[in-house]
C-alpha cells in the first residue's frame, strides 16, 4: 500500500500513526481565536496600518545592504552581442553557435577537463551568460530513471541528424583526439584522471560480454546507416565506448548540450542553469546559465552538476559525482581545497563547508558513499536522506493526485487531506528529530526538509482550502513561518543573497507574515521569532523580505527571448 511505511531510524514515529493525529494538528474548534477577541481585532488593525505605513513610505531609510558585493546591485547586466561572433568562433563547434554566449570565453584551466569558460569583464549577479538548445532533446524511454546506457547511442543512431550528433560529440569530453593520444602513448605516462575517466572505465566496460555483444551490434547498426567518424572511418569499439562516457559526463536530465558542456562543476557555483520550461502556452526548448553573484573579470563560471535535488549530504553527493562523472570531490581536507578555504576568507564558501558538520564535525566518506541501509549504525545525514526520498515521492504523488481530480467531491478531499496533513506532521517532526540528531540548524539537509515542509503546507493550503477554516489555515501558517525563516537565513549564508533560491523563500516569507498579520498578529507574536517580538518589528520585516524579493527578480529578468532576437540581429 503506497502510504503504509515507517520512516528510517532518525524518525521513531510512522506515516500512518500520524494520520491518526491530521485532524487534531490545528486545535480544537472551541479554542478562542484573534477573531473573538477584541485585543485580536484591534491587533489587526494596527498590523494593518504598519503595513500600509511601510509599503507607501518611498523616502524609508533602508533596512540595510543584503548583497554580497555593492557592485552586484548597483550595476544591471547588460547582454554583449558586439564581439559575440568573434567569440562563439573559438568555441569547439563554430558551425553549432549557442542562442547566445554572454561575456564569457573557453580558456585553458585546471579544472575538469583542461577547458572552462571565464568572465571577460566583471559581472553582476543575473548575467546572462548562456542561452542553448539541448543539441540532442531528451533521451530514451528506455532510458528514464536508469543510468546511461548503450540503448541511448541506439536511440542516438536513429535520428535524422545522427552523423551531425557523433561527429559534434568526437569535441566533448573526453574528446576522440584525448582518447586515442591515452592508447597510443606509453601507458606510463597516462594522466591519473585519464586513467580512471578513460582507461578504467573502457576497461571495465569490456570485461562485461553483453556489453561487447551490444558494442558489435552498434557498430554495425551504424555501418549500415552510413554513420561514420569526422575523418571518415567506420566506428569501431573505442568509439562506441567513448560515445556512452561522453554522454554520462555531459548530459543533463533535458538532453545533452554542446556548449553547456563547457562549463565545470563546483560546490560552490557561481552561476545557475535554468531548464527548459514551459510559459503559457508556449514551450521553451533552451536553457540558460546566469552568474547567481558578482564574478570578477577571468575568474572561472561554475554550475553544479547536481540538478535535482542539490541538497544532499557531501557523502552522497560525492558518490553520485564520482559515479556519474568519475571526479572525487574528496573528504575532509580535499573537500576544504575544493572550497578553497586554505586561502579564501569567503564568509559563504566557509558556509558551504559548516553545513555539512554534524555535532561540528566533518562526516567521513569514501567514493562509494556511506548510505547503508542494512542496520541501525547509518550515519544519520543518510538515514535522513532516505527519510526525505521517501517523503518528496510521497508529495510527488499528492500533487499528482490533486491535479487528476480537480473537481473531487468532499469525501474524497477529506481522504486527501488527511494524507497530506499526516505528510506535512511527518516532516515537522523530521526536521525536530534532525535538527537533535545533527546537532547544527544549517546543515544543507535541514534546508531540503524546510523546503520539503513548505511545499507540504502549500498542498493543504492550495487543495484542501474547503476543509480547512480560518483557525486551522492560520496554523498552518504558524508552522509555515518558522519553517521559511529559517530556511532563509540557510540559504542567504551558504548560497550568497542574490540568489534566486533566497527570492523565493523572501517571497514565502514574506506572505507568511503577511498572512499572520492579517488574520492572527496575537499568534505570530507568540512564535517569538528573532527579531519579530513586536508587530513593528514584523512588519519591518515583511517589508524587507518582500523588496528583497523584488530586487533578485530584477536581477533575473525572463527576458531570454528578447537576449536571442538581439542575438540574431547583432
Amino acid at each position: 500500500q503506497l502510504y503504509d511505511y515507517v520512516l528510517h531510524p532518525i524518525l521513531h514515529i510512522g506515516y500512518m500513526n500520524t494520520m491518526e493525529a491530521a485532524w487534531n494538528a490545528f486545535g480544537s474548534d472551541s479554542d478562542s481565536s484573534d477573531s473573538e477577541d477584541d485585543n485580536g481585532v484591534a491587533g489587526r488593525e494596527v498590523a494593518t496600518r504598519l503595513m500600509q505605513q511601510y509599503n507607501t513610505q518611498s523616502s524609508q531609510q533602508k533596512l540595510g545592504s543584503n548583497s554580497d558585493n555593492s557592485n552586484s546591485t548597483s550595476i544591471s547586466f547588460q547582454p554583449s552581442f558586439d564581439d559575440q561572433k568573434r567569440r562563439t568562433a573559438l568555441l569547439p563547434w563554430p558551425n553549432n553557435p549557442p542562442l547566445y554566449l554572454g561575456p564569457a570565453i573557453v580558456d585553458k584551466l585546471k579544472l575538469g577537463g583542461g577547458r572552462g569558460y571565464t568572465a571577460t569583464t566583471d559581472l553582476p549577479p543575473g548575467t546572462c551568460i548562456l542561452i542553448e538548445e539541448p543539441f540532442v532533446k531528451g533521451w530514451s524511454e528506455q532510458q528514464m530513471g536508469k543510468r546511461l546506457g548503450l540503448e541511448s547511442i541506439h536511440h542516438l543512431f536513429e535520428r535524422d541528424n545522427a552523423q551531425s550528433i557523433v561527429q559534434c560529440m568526437e569535441e566533448l569530453h573526453p574528446t576522440k583526439d584525448k582518447v586515442e593520444s591515452v592508447y597510443q602513448g606509453n601507458s606510463e605516462e597516462i594522466a591519473p584522471l585519464d586513467k580512471i575517466q578513460i582507461v578504467d572505465m573502457i576497461s571495465s566496460a569490456d570485461s562485461d560480454a553483453s556489453h561487447c555483444e551490444e558494442v558489435r551490434s552498434l557498430i554495425a547498426y551504424a555501418k549500415d546507416r552510413e554513420i561514420v567518424n569526422s575523418d571518415g572511418t567506420n566506428l569501431n569499439s573505442r568509439d562506441i565506448n567513448r560515445l556512452l562516457l561522453t554522454m554520462r559526463y555531459n548530459g543533463f536530465d533535458s538532453g545533452l548540450y554542446l556548449h553547456f558542456s563547457i562549463f565545470n562543476h563546483d560546490e560552490d557555483p557561481n552561476c545557475i542553469k535554468f531548464r527548459p520550461s514551459a510559459d503559457g502556452t508556449q514551450q521553451r526548448h533552451y536553457s540558460e546559465a546566469r552568474t547567481t553573484r558578482f564574478v570578477k573579470k577571468g575568474e572561472a563560471l561554475t554550475l553544479h552538476y547536481l540538478e535535482n535535488p542539490r541538497e544532499v549530504s557531501h557523502a552522497t553527493r560525492r558518490k553520485i559525482l564520482w559515479d556519474q562523472h568519475r571526479f572525487d570531490i574528496g573528504d575532509e581536507e580535499a573537500f576544504k581545497k575544493f572550497l578553497r578555504l586554505m586561502d579564501n576568507t569567503d564568509t559563504r564558501n566557509k558556509a558551504v563547508y559548516e553545513s555539512e558538520l554534524v555535532h561540528g564535525s566533518f562526516p567521513e566518506s569514501n567514493r562509494t558513499g556511506t548510505n547503508d541501509d542494512s542496520g541501525g549504525d547509518a550515519p544519520v545525514a543518510c538515514n535522513i536522506e532516505n527519510s526525505l526520498d521517501d517523503l518528496e515521492d510521497m508529495v510527488v504523488e499528492l500533487q499528482a493526485m490533486f491535479l487528476s481530480n480537480p473537481n473531487e467531491g468532499k469525501s474524497m478531499s477529506s481522504t486527501s487531506f488527511e494524507r497530506a496533513a499526516a505528510l506535512e506532521l511527518t516532516v515537522w517532526e523530521l526536521i525536530t528529530a534532525a535538527k537533535e540528531s545533527l546537532g547544527n540548524s544549517n546543515h544543507i539537509l535541514l534546508s531540503r526538509c524546510r523546503r520539503l515542509h513548505l511545499d507540504s503546507i502549500e498542498i493543504l493550503l492550495e487543495h484542501c482550502s474547503s476543509i480547512l477554516d480560518d483557525k486551522a489555515s492560520t496554523e498552518l501558517m504558524a508552522r509555515f513561518l518558522p519553517s521559511a525563516r529559517e530556511l532563509l537565513e540557510s540559504q542567504q549564508l551558504r548560497l550568497g543573497n542574490d540568489h534566486t533560491d533566497v527570492a523565493r523563500t523572501s517571497n514565502d516569507t514574506s506572505m507568511a507574515i503577511q498572512a499572520l498579520l492579517g488574520h492572527s498578529p496575537k499568534r505570530l507574536l507568540s512564535l517569538q521569532l528573532e527579531g519579530m517580538l513586536s508587530l513593528d518589528q514584523c512588519s519591518r520585516f515583511e517589508h524587507f523580505c518582500r523588496k528583497e524579493k523584488e530586487r533578485i527578480e530584477r536581477l533575473f529578468p525572463k527576458d531570454a527571448d528578447k537576449i536571442i532576437s538581439m542575438a540574431k540581429d547583432a
